[in-house]
């Protein structure tokens, strides 16, 4: 271990300090920071600007004194298990506190992501030498610290407390602080590693895990100056008390031994074997490093899983004067190189071009590379990939390759960002700092999201979480653009199980979706599967039909209220704007006016008005309520104090139910349109015209016309299937009665649980002490029981509405304030045309495919994205590609910026066995739901069908069977039930005859 340690130049850092910086055996001071990549999509020509003009150009005049150093290394592998662990480990805990038994989902999300997943890490080290420092002060304090540390009694091995040297402090800071500007000014993601709240360096556990992945556990965090606890025991008889202190951070970090072959070429460590790879010169083309990753990373290449680290380290020249001298170097080449030798002669002309710019930094680049098998691989893999690994190097740009020519140990750790105050091994080449900024790797994707219910990955394979209802967006509306067979039913569906299954809480999120047809239908069997029996009632799937059976009353207001709200009012108006439907411009002024009477006429709190009155026999289960619990009904009793006694005794579910009968109906808006006052202050023309509207409304929706019977109950994850209500085809009546359909299965929902705290005080309430109390402590505690509860309502074929003025608004209205009681929209819709007045207030928006340039063109004036977006839609979104998932354009608009993203949608087949909306498939699967638990029945549809159908199998059957679907589902069934016993009961015998 002394011989492994001697590589690696960290000494010690202060505890104290609680800053991210460690100090070298030599006193310099290093700070770690981790880079995720390019905060947007940019064109290859913006990101060069970005690179070298804004990171190159920021750090510029920086470089150009000496003392101070830079080391960027990009590391690329399969290492997952440290992103993809928590995450899932996150998602078990959270489905079980739900009483979601979704494990065999948990498990193959998990296996998904570790085929498609790569581990990408970008560090930087940011060094800062002694000699950045005023040499006066570094050298007085240099002799002050080893006369402290000196006086201390011997300790060879110890990690010396006196290795700060506080001339460089504001140096180094200073330098960090610029090179994090300059990131940020190039629109590059990153931050410093810092010491956690618990003291943890996260910076030299990423140091450390760099060579000794296997051996260094999550939370690794070495110990600093000080005493040990329990001091060692000393093995020989001598002054050195080096066993009573904790060992330098390099003894720390460099725990195991290292062996290389007797070739040099090879180097086993921490249970890997390395290869190492050295450029000798650089490339004589620039290329971004993203032309690297191609070569190494294409799917369809043999070096596409194999693990790699390339390091660059970049350096400010030594001495002040180098300009000078190198301009006097260049001259005498010059004159030596006649003009017959033109190459030479050119490349020199450059070189000096570049020197004698005062503007170019002009810095000593090295770049070394390694790459490694893991434990258990093969061992000949190893010089496979160092093949592939030297080949694709010197195929970007020309660069010259050699093995490491000596001290492979030495090499590996200058691979290692942060681990080496100067590279050695890899030759120095000079170039101007911008060329060298253009090689190095940060266009890459940088994640928005810190975590999130779902995980999805880049085309390359980062996992990126997604997170609904992130504080960091201003509005939860999202708008999903999809055209048929885009793979727009899988994805939502599949957000919308991770949602429910995955959202922080004890109970079920909230969740509805409203749908033309029954493509949410096996999302809602899953939940209602996955719960316990008792709780089934609370994943609810309804297809809503034009009767009275069906009645939705959209006047109906939250308990106890007598007038509506604001928000209910808005809804309000827009419905019925849209249920008259009525093209005079004085209807904007009516509507208002016929709202605030129709609730005073039936408000038992206002003059002049006629509650509506107690009927025995309308309500059967409300007259045995009534009775059971004495409530005294005198004659002509207004439904509104049957309503208060049943809240008196805090019977809430039967008084909401009592109040259905005391909210206005439609018919009562035609009592209103009579009053005289009405007559006076409208022309007789437009009431005449709002009359017939009326008495056709209540012809034509009978839905819309009777108190409300459709009840959700307790259900807190629904689907309302408008496939019997909604209308296919074009035309202006067709998109409002769509409108319609929308709004009032909107209402279903959102009248459970909308609205917030501070609306109470707002409340039409009777003055009563005793009854308001009753009132206000209800809503108190409605509130606080749905305030943190996640809450999500999806519009599905939104389209068919036509984008209607009253709906759009409707939905404004929503995402607006939605936001108060953490409510997230989804829009889905096959037009962008719908999406024109919602863009710019969505915070997501998601497209999963635009195929033709026109498609594309428009989707960028309705979203307002730059050209480079549309190229990546054109190159990389293409709908479903089979078990390569589907990819899919992101824009997140967060607080503080706008960021788009391409990320890939794949799922297992347990998964699309899930959400299958095939109706033999459906068949199939809810048959196996009946017979086992829904963890067994998809693991044993996934494992007989890795495909997500048994349709082959149902056509087979179909053509030889006489009998109808329930039996051909029920014997596909018995067929794979009797073919897995089948298969186990030579294992049953085995293990009975052992026994």
């Amino acid at each position: 271990m002394r011989t492994a340690d001697k590589f690696c130049d960290l000494a010690g850092f202060d505890p104290e300090r609680e800053e991210a910086v460690v100090y070298a055996h030599d006193g310099s001071q290093l700070t770690l920071i981790e880079i995720d990549g390019i905060r947007s999509i940019v064109s290859a020509e913006d990101y060069l600007v970005n690179v070298v003009e804004r990171f190159a150009g920021g750090i510029a005049q920086i470089l150009k004194r000496p003392g101070h150093q830079i080391t960027i290394s990009y590391e690329s592998s399969l290492n997952t298990a440290k992103v993809i662990d928590p995450f899932v480990e996150r998602q078990g805990r959270r489905s079980r506190q739900k009483g979601l038994s979704v494990e065999a989902l948990i498990e193959e999300g998990r296996t998904v992501l570790e085929e498609r997943a790569r581990s990408e890490t970008i560090l930087l080290a940011a060094w800062t030498r002694p000699t950045a420092g005023t040499p006066e002060e570094v050298r007085r304090e240099r002799r002050d610290n080893r006369k402290a540390w000196q006086e201390l009694p011997p300790a060879r091995d110890a990690q010396n407390p006196y290795l700060r040297l506080g001339a460089l402090d504001g140096v180094h800071a200073a330098f960090v602080r610029r090179v994090v500007e300059a990131l940020g000014e190039a629109r590059l993601q990153g931050r410093i590693l810092a010491p956690d709240d618990k003291g943890r360096r996260r910076d030299l556990e990423q140091i450390r895990a760099a060579v000794l992945y296997h051996e260094t556990p999550d939370g690794w965090t070495p110990y600093g100056p000080g005493t040990r606890r329990y001091p060692g025991a000393k093995e020989r008889h001598d002054d050195d008390v080096s066993e009573f202190f904790t060992p330098t951070v390099a003894r720390q970090i460099m725990t195991s031994n290292a062996q290389a072959a007797s070739n040099m070429r090879a180097l086993d460590m921490g249970g890997r074997r390395y290869a190492l790879a050295v450029m000798r010169m650089f490339p004589s083309t620039i290329l971004p490093f993203n032309r690297l990753l191609d070569s190494l990373l294409e799917s369809s290449s043999r070096s596409a899983d194999m693990p790699f680290r390339v390091c660059f380290h970049l350096e400010a020249l030594r001495d002040a004067d180098v300009g000078f001298r190198l301009r006097k170097v260049f001259a005498g080449l010059l004159a030596f190189a006649s003009p017959s030798n033109k190459n030479l002669f050119r490349a020199l002309r450059q070189l000096e071009e570049v020197v004698q710019k005062d503007g170019e930094a002009i810095v000593k680049g090295r770049v070394i590379a390694t790459t490694w098998t893991e434990p258990g691989e093969d061992p000949g893999l190893l010089e496979r990939r160092r093949s592939y690994l030297m080949s694709g190097m010197m195929t970007w740009g020309e660069a010259v390759m050699t093995d490491a020519p000596h001290n492979p140990l030495r090499a590996l750790c200058e691979t290692v960002a942060g681990m080496t105050v100067q590279a050695e091994v890899p030759p120095g080449s000079i170039a101007p700092l911008g060329d060298l900024a253009a090689l190095l790797p940060f266009h890459r994707t940088a994640p928005i999201f810190k975590q999130g219910q779902s995980m999805l990955v880049t085309p390359d394979g980062k996992p990126v979480p997604y997170e609904a209802l992130s504080p960091e967006q201003l509005f939860w509306l999202t708008l999903i653009y999809a055209t048929p067979g885009s793979g727009k039913s899988v994805l939502m569906n599949r957000l919308n199980v991770e949602f429910a299954a995955f959202s922080a809480g004890a109970a079920l999120p909230f969740l509805a979706v409203i749908d033309v047809g029954v493509s949410s239908s096996g999302f809602i069997e899953l939940v209602r599967n996955a719960l316990p029996p008792e709780r089934r009632h609370e994943a609810y799937y309804v297809r809503l039909l034009n009767t009275p059976d069906y009645a939705v009353n959209f006047l109906d207001l939250g308990l106890g209220r007598r007038m509506p709200l604001e928000r209910e009012r808005s809804f309000i108006e827009n419905f019925l704007t849209t249920l008259l439907n009525v093209s005079n411009p004085e209807v904007a002024l009516l509507v208002p006016r016929l709202i605030s009477r129709v609730f005073q006429l039936k408000s038992d709190l206002q003059f002049s008005s006629s509650p509506a009155v107690y009927q025995p026999d309308v309500d059967p289960e409300l007259d045995r309520i009534i009775h059971d619990f004495g409530i005294a009904v005198p004659d002509k009793a207004r439904w509104w104090s049957i309503v208060d006694a049943l809240v008196e005794r805090r019977l809430f579910n039967a008084a909401q139910r009592a109040q259905r009968y005391a909210m206005p109906v439609l018919e009562d808006f035609a009592r209103v349109l009579a009053e005289p006052i009405m007559v006076q202050d409208f022309p007789a023309e437009l009431i005449r015209h709002v009359q017939r509207s009326l008495e056709s409304a209540i012809e034509k929706f009978p839905i819309f016309a009777r108190p409300t019977r459709l009840d959700l109950g307790e259900a807190r994850v629904v689907s309302i299937d408008l496939q019997d209500v909604a209308q296919r085809h074009k035309s202006p009546e067709a998109e409002r009665n769509n409108a319609l359909m929308f709004m009032i299965a909107r209402h279903v929902y959102l009248s459970k649980i909308s609205g917030f705290a501070e609306e109470i005080a707002k409340m039409d309430f009777p003055p009563e002490d005793k009854i308001r109390s009753e009132y206000v402590r209800y809503w108190e505690a409605r509130y606080a029981e749905v305030a943190e509860t996640p809450k999500r309502l999806c519009m599905d074929e939104y389209h068919l509405t036509g984008g209607v003025e009253t709906i759009a608004r409707q939905v404004k209205s929503d995402a607006r304030e939605g936001r108060k009681w953490g409510l997230e929209l989804i829009l889905v819709s096959q037009l962008l045309a719908d999406f024109d007045t919602l863009a710019d207030m969505a915070s997501t928006v998601l497209v999963l495919n635009a195929d033709s340039n026109e498609i594309r063109e428009q989707a960028r004036k309705t979203f307002g994205f730059d050209q480079a977006v549309k190229s990546a839609l054109e190159r990389q979104v293409h709908g479903p590609q089979g078990r390569r998932g589907a990819n899919l354009l992101a824009r997140f608009k967060l607080r503080e910026e706008e960021r788009w993203i391409i990320l890939n949608n794949s799922l297992g087949p347990r998964m699309l066995w899930a959400l299958t909306t095939k109706a033999e498939d459906r068949l199939v699967r809810d048959e196996l739901y009946r017979r086992m638990a829904v963890n067994d029945a998809l693991r044993i549809l996934a494992s007989r069908f890795p495909d997500g159908t048994a349709i082959e199998t149902w056509s087979r059957m179909s053509a030889l069977a006489r009998f109808g679907e329930d039996r051909i589902a029920k014997t596909i069934v018995d067929q794979v039930l009797g073919e897995i016993m089948s298969e186990a009961q030579p294992q049953i015998g085995r293990s009975r005859t052992a026994a």
